[in-house]
């Protein structure tokens, strides 16, 4: 009893330090441009961002290039609103 109650607690000691680690900040934050065309051969778009600001000691990369599955269906443009055109 005693051995499970301790296997509890050092779970629950567990959950709470991955919790505290999830809510920390970002280090380094980055300014980035627009998504890139679509790479047919790899599937992927990405984009490329620059360092805006990192917190005291963190090693940070001046420039980064970060990468997303294209989309499946591109967007359909909007239609025009119906109803009664003025003349």
């Amino acid at each position: 009893m005693q051995r499970r109650s301790f296997l509890l607690l050092a779970l629950l000691a567990l959950l709470a330090l991955t919790s505290a680690v999830a809510k920390k900040k970002a280090d380094c934050k980055y300014k980035f441009e627009t998504w890139g065309a679509c790479d047919g051969g790899t599937g992927t778009k990405a984009r490329q961002g620059t360092l805006k600001k990192a917190r005291y000691n963190a090693q940070c990369q001046e420039t980064i290039r970060v990468t997303k599955p294209c989309s499946p269906k591109t967007k359909a443009k909007a239609k025009a609103k119906k109803g009664k055109e003025k003349d």
